[in-house]
């Protein structure tokens, strides 16, 4: 399963907040909502998140980079660490 790199936009009346999380591709946006949750959890805690979570009136899903692969899915290619096609090193 392909691995994508999301932006997740949480909306408020007074701000925004936004984190980038790596899933493997989930055709269910709650899915990829509940990473970024999972993910401001771990970063700021627990109670923050529940504190925060009230205060959400619209979240926003977008693919940072997107490629469609031959059976239409798209994702966002990972390079692997140490890629040197992806560091822009020529081989020849």
């Amino acid at each position: 399963m392909p691995k994508i790199n999301t932006d997740v936009l949480f909306m408020a009346d007074h701000f925004v907040m936004v984190t980038t999380i790596i899933t493997d591709y989930s055709p269910d946006s709650r899915e990829v909502e509940q990473a970024a949750w999972k993910r401001l959890a771990d970063e700021y805690g627990d109670e923050w998140v529940d504190a925060t979570k009230s205060f959400i009136k619209q979240v926003s899903i977008e693919v940072v980079e997107a490629m469609e692969t031959s059976d239409g899915v798209n994702f966002t290619p990972i390079p692997a660490p140490g890629d040197p096609e992806d560091a822009g090193i020529d081989r020849d």
